[in-house]
């Protein structure tokens, strides 16, 4: 029997256990969840209006999700690729703290700091990506809240006003975000215009804010906040002076971390 009856989480259970047989009858889950039938049939109809299934003759049948991935990045990463966003992620991963609050936002290196943070305790983690919550429940020692929010074109990531008002709600430690790279007026800019007003309130909430990117662009793009409201950013070393010079510019230092990864912070030559 699955003893968790909060409702967030058993509809998260109830994806993921039609996701794995692919389908599933009411009945099943009732007994699965000790819930009445009634209830289920509620929890469903709740995921099918979010397309994560659709309900045919008593039983639910899983839907295909587009994940995180495909609204961050729409190339497949490579090896290489791959191993450099886990040594930006395992720097990213170094300013989260015992019993910190934090936002952890949507995209593909994000998603792999939440495995490196499984010695931390007490943290409480506020996502808005329905993909990160099983590896955060199966790493992560927290306290999970998930904003609220839509979900559109199939995607995972909840975004809109009510993530953007849930996220606002409750003071964070941390926002750990992910960019697409800085605009010519100092600013850290997001690909897509629908994560930015998320990341924007995150960081706006936070008493710290770290954002990583892998060879972030020189360009347009979604503004997200200030590079100096930054307490760090973390990308690989493939990169063009022009950016370095603009972290200089918003008072940010470079640092060599790992071999391939650099880290911008506040200067601290005038402190």
């Amino acid at each position: 029997m699955l003893a968790n009856k909060n409702a967030l989480y058993r509809r998260l259970q109830i994806v993921e256990l039609v996701r794995k047989r692919g389908e599933v009858s009411v009945d099943e889950l009732s007994q699965a969840f000790d819930v009445s039938s009634v209830t289920i049939r509620s929890d469903l109809s709740y995921l099918e209006a979010q397309r994560y299934l659709v309900r045919a003759f008593g039983k639910a049948r899983y839907l295909e999700q587009r994940s995180a991935a495909s609204m961050v990045a729409a190339d497949t990463p490579s090896a290489g690729r791959k191993s450099t966003d886990m040594a930006i992620a395992r720097v990213a991963a170094d300013f989260i703290d015992d019993h910190a609050s934090l936002f952890i936002g949507a995209g593909v290196i994000t998603h792999k700091v939440l495995p490196l943070v499984a010695d931390r305790s007490n943290l409480a983690l506020t996502l808005h990506d329905l993909a990160m919550v099983a590896t955060a429940q199966r790493f992560v020692h927290c306290e999970l809240r998930l904003t609220g929010g839509a979900l559109d074109d199939g995607s995972t990531i909840l975004t809109g006003p009510d993530a953007e008002r849930s996220v606002a709600s409750r003071p964070l430690d941390l926002a750990l975000i992910e960019a697409s790279g800085i605009d010519r007026e100092g600013n850290l800019v997001c690909a897509d215009a629908r994560l930015a007003p998320v990341n924007r309130a995150a960081v706006k909430a936070s008493k710290r804010r770290v954002a990583v990117s892998y060879r972030p662009n020189l360009g347009d793009g979604a503004i997200i906040c200030r590079l100096s409201e930054l307490d760090g950013m973390i990308f690989d070393d493939a990169i063009d002076p022009p950016i370095v010079d603009a972290f200089h510019e918003a008072g940010l230092d470079m640092h060599r971390r790992e071999e391939g990864v650099v880290e911008f912070r506040p200067s601290t030559r005038h402190s």
